[in-house]
């Protein structure tokens, strides 16, 4: 696997001074506890890429994935290391090497589509677009960053985020069920 959009990160991935402070701002962290799941953690793998010491595997690459570029881990770094541009150059890297992860990114359910282009519009990532010759929305799984406009935006339902970082309707509706019968979660 290249790593070309990596590399330009070698010398600086050694600024990250493990102090941990990403990891109350990350939701993803918050979900799992896995250190692995935390900017730091990520960080550390993505080191360990480039050094020859971790090869890439599905793991890395959903791992690399699974985050909403929300930027909040970079708010509160006090090495003002640039971690979503970072992961951003993964994922780059980690797609053009061929792997197909799902991580975070939406999806939409060819069924339901109506093909409206609707959350094709509404996508400020650019990240979805329609494929004329299949007649298909085409996601890209570097743009996306599941803000969930698509979702929001698509008449006919087909539009969707990945269970499990609960933060698709129905999870969101579960937590708020959960808090109001007393539930804590």
């Amino acid at each position: 696997m290249e790593l070309n959009n990596l590399k330009k990160w070698q010398d600086k991935l050694h600024v990250c001074i493990r102090c941990g402070y990403c990891f109350e701002h990350c939701h993803i962290f918050k979900i799992t506890g896995w250190e692995s799941d935390s900017p730091r953690g990520k960080l550390i793998m993505l080191h360990g890429l480039l050094q020859g010491d971790i090869k890439p595997s599905d793991y890395l690459a959903e791992k690399m994935f699974e985050c909403y570029m929300c930027k909040r881990c970079e708010a509160s770094c006090s090495a003002k290391v640039e971690v979503t541009e970072v992961f951003m150059d993964a994922r780059v890297d980690f797609a053009e090497a061929g792997y197909d992860v799902v991580g975070t990114t939406s999806g939409t359910n060819e069924d339901l589509c109506c093909r409206c282009q609707v959350c094709v519009a509404v996508c400020k990532h650019e990240a979805r677009s329609l494929d004329k010759e299949n007649k298909k929305i085409v996601i890209d799984k570097v743009k996306c960053q599941s803000c969930g406009c698509c979702v929001a935006a698509c008449p006919s339902g087909a539009a969707y985020s990945q269970e499990g970082f609960r933060l698709t309707p129905n999870e969101l509706r579960e937590q708020v069920v959960n808090y109001l019968a007393g539930g804590v979660e």
